[in-house]
């Protein structure tokens, strides 16, 4: 029996140089140990369809109640991508945990269950293993564990942040960067991830890739039937080292009094979750439109780019803007808890508060003598 692990592949006609399970070992701190066994995998890749769609900002509640009710199902066309956002997102879920560690001081363990028989699926297993391996490795970080079962159902990868045997067992390492002396990490929350009722607070959104707002393999994209499109390029490992630090940073010294983790869903879904059972929000936009010079804000609320929604004191405001700006990492303020209602609400301004000021005082001047 073919190894989908030891077999060399063979994708679109071009020899791959590694196996799936060598790719695997060079990350991992517990190597499978994989030597090929003489078997070849012969796939294609999967393209997405080349196809628009035309995204209305009038229909964001009827997109939210869609996504709401559909489940994600892992991508095949988009497999190398939605690796990647599945290892940023077990990552940045892990910042809500109580403790004291960094990014450095996790491991991640890995596990696909994939359905073989379809034509593109290997190839898709392959392009999902050599993202993992590029993307843990540009992070910094290895493979606590891994694992492949077949599957007769859908195909699909799932990680989870835990501590590093390193950091639990080396206390000497507080000198390398990236790096906690005595690292902790506990299961319990350090925040709570429901808005807590200030409506002097503020909602922060930190997106942690730099990448263009795409919707292709999304779940808003799914639960449309929309199967093609492009998909956002989740390549930027060392903008999102600097994210991880400084949003950690932000909830060990207690700033953060919630947060909760943008994925599956996007940016809308996000903080209509951080609103569940309690305040709504009136979200605002407009910075996050302007800055990524995005038009269609159906993108910016939906895709998928991984990232952390925080709330925060009025008090602390400054400080947290001076440390993300220090850090070069970029945020938008959405806005404020609404404690009379519980609603999501989404609000976005062609021009800025000043620019708005501006063409009214100038509109008046020239009407003077």
């Amino acid at each position: 029996m073919t190894s989908a692990l030891n077999s060399r592949y063979l994708i679109d006609g071009v020899p791959q140089e590694h196996t799936p399970g060598q790719l695997l070992d060079a990350v991992s701190d517990s190597p499978l140990g994989c030597e090929p066994d003489g078997g070849t995998i012969i796939d294609e890749t999967i393209d997405p369809s080349i196809e628009a769609h035309d995204w209305k900002p009038r229909d964001i509640n009827k997109y939210l109640e869609k996504t709401g009710k559909a489940r994600w199902q892992f991508p095949l066309p988009f497999s190398g991508v939605a690796t990647r956002c599945l290892i940023a997102r077990a990552l940045i879920d892990a910042l809500w945990h109580k403790g004291n560690f960094r990014l450095g001081d996790l491991a991640l363990k890995a596990a696909w269950k994939w359905n073989e028989g379809p034509v593109g699926s290997q190839a898709a297993f392959y392009n999902s293993v050599l993202a993992t391996a590029d993307y843990v490795d540009a992070l910094g970080l290895r493979l606590a564990s891994c694992s492949y079962t077949p599957s007769a159902g859908a195909s699909g990868v799932s990680f989870k942040a835990v501590l590093s045997h390193s950091a639990e067992e080396d206390d000497d390492m507080f000198d390398i960067p990236y790096r906690t002396r005595h690292a902790r990490f506990s299961a319990q929350p350090a925040c709570p991830q429901t808005l807590v009722p200030d409506s002097q607070s503020w909602l922060i959104y930190v997106p942690f890739d730099t990448s263009e707002y795409r919707l292709g393999g999304s779940l808003l994209a799914q639960s449309m039937g929309f199967g093609g499109g492009v998909s956002p390029q989740i390549n930027d490992s060392d903008y999102f080292i600097d994210c991880f630090e400084v949003v950690r940073e932000l909830v060990e010294d207690g700033v953060v009094l919630s947060g909760v983790t943008v994925a599956q869903g996007g940016l809308i879904s996000a903080v209509n979750s951080l609103c569940a059972g309690g305040p709504g929000t009136t979200m605002d936009i407009s910075d996050a439109v302007r800055a990524f010079n995005e038009p269609n804000i159906v993108r910016i609320l939906f895709s998928e780019i991984p990232g952390a929604v925080i709330q925060i004191r009025d008090i602390d405001f400054d400080y947290v803007d001076a440390e993300l700006l220090l850090q070069d990492v970029a945020f938008f303020p959405l806005g404020h808890p609404n404690l009379k209602s519980s609603a999501v609400r989404v609000r976005s301004a062609e021009k800025t508060g000043i620019q708005t000021i501006l063409e009214s005082l100038m509109q008046n001047a020239e009407g003077e003598d």
